[in-house]
């Protein structure tokens, strides 16, 4: 018995040296790991404005410095809840896009909506970047889906997190895909179309595209959560407009 308790104690004690080993290390990497995804989080989202952050193979062309430049000098964040009304609460208008993901749209009832809005420092022009996300079939898929100074007009694309099938729904997120959506229309002559995620040997029109092989479930998901993430963010835009 007494040789089974030194055991059980070497063990148990290089269990927690080892914890403590593996928290350190994660304590020393995540200010950089978080670095990272809101680097990305932004490469994604001026990509989405148009913005040539990457070549068509996906290769950066714009350095980490250059990237934050141009996202704090020409975009600007906001909030809505989930009627639609800007969020002024100074608690929630200071989290980041990063929070605000991570707090609601793992949950089926989304409780804010940020979007970003750019401003083409040679034009002067407006574009909207407008967050979507939704279950596919495995997992919350997440994007922003940007718009044209209408405000109807899609712009782009951009898928930044999913866990979908590789090679299936996976490739909502490849280049393809997401260069069907420039020129679309989420509303026609003021009317709000029902945009929709297509099989690929459908016919797709001013309203839709083409999905994934193989991906029914991830293509239904993503126009469901499409179409009712946009009902949210135009109700704003109207008010915007109509004052």
């Amino acid at each position: 018995m007494g040789g089974d308790g030194k055991v059980i104690g070497f063990a148990a004690i290089i269990c927690i040296v080892c914890s403590l080993g593996l928290s350190a290390v994660n304590s020393s990497l995540k200010p950089r790991q978080d670095h990272n995804k809101l680097l990305d989080l932004r490469s994604k989202v001026l990509q989405a404005f148009g913005v040539p952050v990457a070549n068509d193979k996906g290769k950066r062309l714009m350095s980490d410095e250059e990237i934050a430049s141009i996202f704090e000098s020409a975009v600007t964040g906001f909030v809505l809840d989930s009627t639609g009304n800007m969020v002024t609460n100074k608690a929630v208008s200071d989290l980041t896009v990063e929070e605000i993901n991570g707090r609601d749209l793992e949950t089926k009832l989304k409780q804010y909506y940020p979007y970003f809005v750019y401003t083409n420092p040679e034009s002067g022009g407006k574009r909207y970047a407008i967050h979507v996300s939704g279950m596919g079939l495995w997992s919350v898929v997440k994007g922003y889906l940007a718009l044209e100074s209408d405000q109807a007009t899609i712009a782009g694309l951009a898928v930044y997190d999913h866990l979908e099938t590789p090679g299936l729904g996976g490739d909502v997120d490849k280049k393809w895909f997401l260069d069907q959506f420039k020129g679309k229309e989420m509303i026609t002559d003021g009317k709000i179309n029902y945009f929709r995620v297509l099989k690929p040997s459908a016919k797709a029109d001013h309203a839709s595209v083409n999905g994934p092989s193989g991906a029914t479930m991830t293509s239904n998901g993503m126009t469901k959560f499409i179409n009712s993430d946009f009902k949210v963010y135009n109700a704003h835009f109207s008010t915007l407009k109509g004052s």
